[in-house]
């Protein structure tokens, strides 16, 4: 009898424990909406809002974490031509044209070099005195001053054997310089006054050489020149030293 009443009310604080659980399991269960209250869909995973609801994708003033943050100004990306320009190394400058400098014209030589038949412009004239006489007159064309040595080497023939004779009384103190344009003078005898003179004839031109310094010979060249008309030449023929001035020329 005792067995049994412990039994019955172990069976009874059993049932009591049982029903206190069950009851807390309802009180917690109650304070969760149901899945299907907030529109849950749980086959397919996604929640569906409710209607009514307000959308997700508006702002909710009340909550700031939903609010629209404004833009933040990105930096700027420099674009592709940019990068480029960035990575190129800067370019050198180009330097400045500089004035071509005007040429400049070494100045010529003011030495006299020896007069050649190239630069010399010559002629053959005669003369009413002294009697029997032609002047021989040579101009420097060139651009230079140049001199001329001791007397002119005179040829009025192809067949002549020797070259005129220089009378050497007439001999100047120094070497004759003629500069660019001016003249210098001979005078040629061209037969003796008295008629001592032999094997004349009348010539019709006259070659002209120069003498070299050391009168070691001529000069390369000779000028050719006409004589006047019916200009008779004979053996007793002289000529002058070259002179700067036409009177003492024609003095002899």
């Amino acid at each position: 009898m005792t067995n049994r009443t412990a039994s019955h009310t172990k069976t009874v604080l059993a049932a009591a424990l049982t029903a206190a659980v069950l009851a807390g399991l309802s009180a917690c269960g109650s304070d969760k909406p149901s899945a299907a209250a907030n529109g849950a869909n749980p086959a397919a995973g996604i929640s569906t809002p409710a209607v009514g609801a307000p959308s997700t994708n508006q702002s909710n003033p009340s909550n700031p974490s939903n609010a629209s943050t404004p833009s933040q100004p990105s930096a700027a990306t420099p674009t592709n031509s940019t990068t480029a320009s960035q990575n190129q190394p800067p370019a050198t400058p180009k330097p400045t044209t500089k004035p071509t400098p005007a040429k400049t014209t070494k100045p010529t030589s003011t030495l006299p070099t020896d007069c050649t038949a190239t630069q010399l412009k010559a002629t053959v004239t005669a003369l009413t005195r002294p009697n029997n006489h032609v002047l021989l007159t040579v101009t420097n064309t060139g651009k230079t001053p140049c001199n001329l040595y001791y007397y002119p080497a005179l040829r009025f023939d192809s067949d002549q054997q020797s070259v005129t004779p220089a009378i050497e009384d007439s001999k100047p103190q120094s070497v004759v310089t003629i500069t660019p344009g001016a003249s210098a003078y001979a005078a040629i005898g061209t037969s003796a006054a008295d008629g001592s003179g032999g094997a004349g004839k009348v010539e019709k031109q006259v070659e002209v050489f120069l003498e070299t310094k050391d009168q070691s010979g001529s000069l390369p060249g000779s000028l050719t020149l006409p004589l006047p008309a019916n200009t008779y030449v004979d053996d007793k023929a002289f000529v002058t030293y070259w002179q700067s001035d036409l009177q003492s020329a024609i003095a002899w």
